[in-house]
């Protein structure tokens, strides 16, 4: 049988007193004013965003945040349930944090970075100087995972290419497509142990931190409308930006996607160091 690309080895976890966690590809670069810590789409992985770091840097250091399960880390098992993973995620990120940062989430990866900077909040642990969202409907609305509830492989593989979520590559090998549809299924669970209003007896305080969407202009799951609904949960004001391009707009349009997002960091990165942001103690 083929193995699908990049999903042969297998991260280890740090040994006490050095070593990265496995949910970074990278090490921070030291001299950059700003962190960007990036969480994928659900069936994704870290590497869809490789080519940031040279459309940033110097100022910003890209941090692609890997989850278990895929690539490197392919034979870990998946996480399925959100407030499993946000405490995860703040114990593991959390000494990569202590300088300023940003989160960007794009759809599945929204709810994980929103999720992720309300635990810092209510933690009291320093908080991003901004929550940048791409692609991903609003905590007050189901998540799109909720319209694939009882989907079979076929129309999922179809919702995924409509998505732009699966390659004409991965599509000419039918064990790739099955674990494409495994990991998806497995990531579209998470998603679904994210609470929305419905379920939720009052919703979360607004961020006391910017917060910045990203919406694409031919995208078919979230439209303008669902990512200004976003601009509730922050008490410090944001902005929604049209790109053009589907659902993975960062691939459909790069140039203008990164030159919009650079503007975004390059007012944050201006910040000084001090003082630091943090939630309520």
């Amino acid at each position: 049988m083929r193995s699908a690309p990049n999903s042969t080895a297998t991260a280890t976890r740090p040994t006490p007193g050095g070593g990265l966690t496995p949910y970074l590809t990278a090490r921070p670069n030291p001299t950059a004013r700003l962190r960007l810590f990036c969480f994928h789409h659900a069936g994704g992985s870290g590497s869809v965003f490789a080519d940031w770091q040279d459309a940033l840097a110097p100022e910003v250091s890209v941090q692609p945040v890997q989850l278990p399960g895929r690539e490197r880390r392919v034979r870990e098992p998946r996480i399925t349930d959100m407030a499993r993973l946000t405490r995860e995620l703040d114990r593991e990120l959390g000494p990569h944090l202590e300088r300023p940062y940003a989160f960007y989430g794009h759809s599945m990866g929204g709810l994980v970075a929103w999720h992720l900077a309300l635990h810092r909040r209510d933690t009291g642990a320093r908080l991003p100087e901004a929550l940048l969202v791409g692609a991903c409907n609003p905590p007050h609305r189901p998540p799109l995972s909720a319209g694939t509830k009882g989907m079979s492989r076929d129309r999922l593989v179809a919702w995924m290419r409509q998505m732009g979520g699966i390659s004409d590559l991965v599509l000419r090998y039918p064990e790739w497509v099955d674990a494409a549809v495994a990991l998806l299924r497995d990531d579209l669970v998470l998603c679904d142990s994210h609470p929305h209003a419905a379920q939720l007896a009052a919703p979360p305080a607004p961020l006391p931190v910017p917060l910045h969407g990203f919406v694409g202009g031919e995208d078919p799951g979230v439209g303008p409308d669902a990512m200004a609904g976003w601009l509730r949960y922050t008490e410090a004001g944001g902005e929604v930006h049209p790109v053009r391009g589907g659902h993975l707009f960062f691939r459909d349009s790069p140039a203008q996607f990164l030159s919009r997002l650079r503007s975004v960091l390059t007012r944050l990165s201006d910040v000084p160091a001090g003082p630091e942001r943090t939630g309520p103690r």
